[in-house]
């Protein structure tokens, strides 16, 4: 049998203690079940009533309902994008074309890891000259706020703004 250390005997007796101790309110006989009186089940009834009516008398003013909606609601600008990131959020519907109204590509992720960078493309993983899957493009160029795709048919580039 190994030995024991002075910390493994105190968790062992702790444990042991608590063992006992469990199987002793377990089979006392249910001494806490007596000590707890009935609650009548009209003292019950008028407490859900008096529950209900604080509940009633602390409903949201229209105001407060107000503020509730437009928390819920989509916001158009994000506060916490900065300026040049949001100008190329709000101009990329201006610069779509026809290209990548066939294809939607999504730039979701940036990763660099030393001197290799890499993006996320519609939920997989490219490194710069990687083919993707859809359309024909290449990965040339790979930014944090953006990334620069070529049409290889074409020849055009078209930039996709990170979306968070």
């Amino acid at each position: 049998m190994a030995k024991f250390n002075k910390r493994q005997i105190i968790i062992i007796a702790i444990a042991a203690v608590a063992l006992l101790y469990g199987a002793y309110t377990v089979f006392s006989g249910g001494k806490g079940q007596k000590d707890n009186p009935k609650i009548n089940p009209v003292e019950k009834s008028s407490y859900v009533n008096n529950i209900a009516g604080d509940f009633m008398k602390n409903a949201l003013s229209l105001s407060d309902t107000y503020i509730v909606e437009r928390a819920e609601a989509d916001w158009e600008k994000n506060p916490f994008w900065e300026k040049g990131s949001y100008r190329e959020w709000a101009n990329k519907d201006k610069a779509k074309t026809t290209e990548s109204s066939t294809a939607k590509i999504i730039y979701s992720g940036y990763i660099d890891i030393g001197q290799k960078q890499m993006a996320v493309l519609n939920g997989i993983e490219y490194s710069i000259g990687d083919e993707l899957e859809i359309n024909g493009y290449v990965l040339k160029k790979i930014t944090a706020l953006k990334v620069v795709l070529s049409n290889k048919s074409i020849g055009s580039e078209l930039e996709i703004p990170i979306q968070e």
